[in-house]
């Protein structure tokens, strides 16, 4: 029997057998939406760990001058910005409460702190410009708070220090915290005493040598200082990702598995119900490898449209509850899903080839 007359039989077959092709389209169908439902939102979990765990967040190193001695200072973070292996290095001082100064003291208080270092890698402006000496940039959030219109005025501190506002900002990752703060410069940043500094490696491979460079520059005394190292270090973060793709394998290889047996029933009770008419075809001369593949691609027919009902409902499902799974992974799920349930059917499909056609015409 050639290709085109076989896949013509297979697909006539499999029309003219409403009930087991159903059967079959329902159950891949089911399989590739509880694999998209459940695996791809687990794999969209793991994709969103792994992000964070080598996001620009994981990958910070925060020494802070937690007993007041004063070994960190301005130099101290120009060295650290210049390091090759650093992307930025940004310190602050200790920060100082202030009030609008056209408010006075019952007006809402925004800390002032200075900040030396790659400003420009923490910060992105709004509206304005960066600060010099004696001037402060506002968060964007904190304009109104402030009963500021526009960044402009002035801010008083409780000792009669003030600063001009002259621009405004919103913070960048992984320096959210700068939000919280209104920004200024020294006028002699090299000899700025700074209570924080953070040091930003480029990418999660730099990582290690801008820790190990950073701390060699800083040389931290641990009676004094508090060394937060880079959480893209962790020994955890290998077993944690591991654990969720090994968890995802098994769920959907539970799923696959399943799903294949109750294929390999549906197209077994077929083949039996059927057996006088795959009989009458064995003793009109069709080849038992040609049987093997005619029952397959019967099951292939309504396998391959419950695999792409199943796997967009399960995909619509998903992305309608916020969540996110790419394209490609709907589509492998798909694929095999529809390969399992052909592969579940050769076994039936085998053991109707190979048995005795006039045996089977008799007792049919």
């Amino acid at each position: 029997m050639n290709l085109r007359t076989l896949l013509r039989e297979a697909l006539t077959a499999a029309r003219t057998a409403p009930v087991p092709s159903a059967l079959v389209l329902l159950v891949v169908a089911a399989m590739c939406f509880a694999a998209v439902a459940t695996v791809g939102r687990q794999a969209a979990t793991e994709a969103a760990v792994a992000a964070e765990l080598s996001g620009p967040a994981a990958r910070v190193l925060t020494v802070t001058d937690s007993g007041g001695t004063g070994f960190l200072t301005g130099a101290t973070v120009a060295t650290l910005a210049g390091l090759d292996s650093a992307g930025a290095a940004l310190a602050r001082d200790m920060p100082v409460d202030t009030v609008n100064a056209a408010i006075g003291a019952g007006g809402t208080r925004v800390a002032v702190t200075h900040v030396v270092g790659t400003v420009d890698r923490g910060v992105e402006l709004t509206r304005g410009r960066l600060p010099g000496p004696g001037e402060v940039v506002v968060p964007e959030a904190k304009l109104a708070e402030l009963g500021l219109a526009q960044p402009s005025g002035a801010l008083e501190s409780g000792d009669g220090r003030q600063w001009a506002v002259v621009g405004a900002f919103e913070a960048l990752t992984p320096f959210e915290d700068l939000a919280d703060y209104a920004i200024a410069v020294p006028a002699a940043p090299a000899s700025l005493v700074v209570q924080q500094v953070r040091v930003l490696a480029p990418d999660t491979a730099g990582t290690r040598a801008m820790q190990d460079s950073a701390l060699a520059v800083i040389d931290p005394d641990p009676r004094s200082s508090q060394v937060q190292t880079a959480r893209a270090l962790a020994a955890g973060n290998a077993t944690i990702t591991g654990e969720l793709a090994g968890l995802g394998r098994s769920l959907l290889l539970l799923i696959l598995g399943a799903g294949a047996f109750f294929v390999a029933i549906v197209v077994l009770a077929d083949v039996l119900i059927r057996r006088r008419d795959l009989g009458r075809r064995r003793t009109l001369g069709i080849g038992r490898a040609d049987l093997v593949l005619l029952v397959a691609v019967r099951t292939a027919a309504p396998a391959v449209l419950g695999a792409v009902v199943g796997a967009g409902t399960g995909y619509a499902v998903v992305v309608g509850q916020g969540g996110a799974l790419g394209l490609d992974f709907v589509a492998g799920v798909a694929v095999l899903a529809a390969l399992t349930a052909v592969v579940a059917s050769l076994l039936p499909a085998a053991f109707a080839a190979f048995r005795d056609p006039v045996r089977v015409m008799r007792t049919a």
